[in-house]
């Protein structure tokens, strides 16, 4: 039996070949449960019960109302804050505000208010040692570069092309229960939706592409 020949010299056409755009057009699959809040443990050092400052050049913030009667460590730890969120989600402060004063002791856990693109969100902080070390994590917070970074990556792993999600920002504050859609454009300029909604305050989103 004779092969078809497509009109390019030498190249078989394959008729029953799936290529990844259609794959791509025929892809409804749910993608995954990703988390996507910023959280990170800074390791400062302490001088006579304070936090001492850091050595690394921090982000201008807009001062709070309340910063001139602001202990040492409350303004250090800002400091460290703004930085260390900003090192995890590539996305700067605007402002964050924590308590006037707190104690430096192991278990001390409270939240500083931070404001960034606009949108206003809780961070929560606890000291895990008496020299400063502490942990934060962000609340109701969604870093949208990770959700666009995870689409793309998803399609890509089930067959279909390489595409683009535009989630439409850097960060969103969502509360569970919320949805959104993010834009999906595929390189011939098909374009599609994932339908992302909130399951929790931690970050955890379920993703399926319409």
């Amino acid at each position: 039996m004779s092969q078809p020949y497509s009109s390019e010299t030498g190249a078989r056409s394959h008729p029953l070949r799936v290529s990844s755009s259609q794959r791509w057009v025929s892809l409804t699959v749910v993608l995954s449960t990703i988390t996507l809040l910023a959280s990170c443990t800074n390791q400062p050092q302490a001088t006579n019960g304070n936090v001492s400052p850091s050595p690394s050049a921090s982000p201008a913030l807009t001062p709070s109302p309340a910063a001139t009667s602001k202990s040492p460590a409350t303004k250090d730890l800002e400091s460290r804050l703004s930085k260390a969120f900003t090192d995890t989600t590539k996305v700067p402060l605007d402002s964050v505000d924590c308590p006037v004063q707190f104690d430096v002791k192991a278990g001390n856990r409270f939240n500083c208010q931070a404001t960034s693109e606009g949108q206003n969100f809780a961070i929560a902080v606890e000291l895990t040692n008496p020299d400063g070390q502490f942990q934060w994590n962000t609340k109701s917070l969604l870093v949208l570069s990770k959700l666009e970074q995870f689409i793309q990556t998803r399609i890509r792993d089930k067959g279909g092309p390489d595409v683009t999600a535009n989630c439409g920002g850097k960060i969103r504050v969502a509360q569970p229960g919320d949805t959104f859609e993010c834009k999906v454009t595929g390189a011939q300029a098909q374009s599609r939706s994932a339908q992302v909604k909130v399951k929790d305050e931690q970050g955890s989103v379920d993703i399926s592409l319409r």
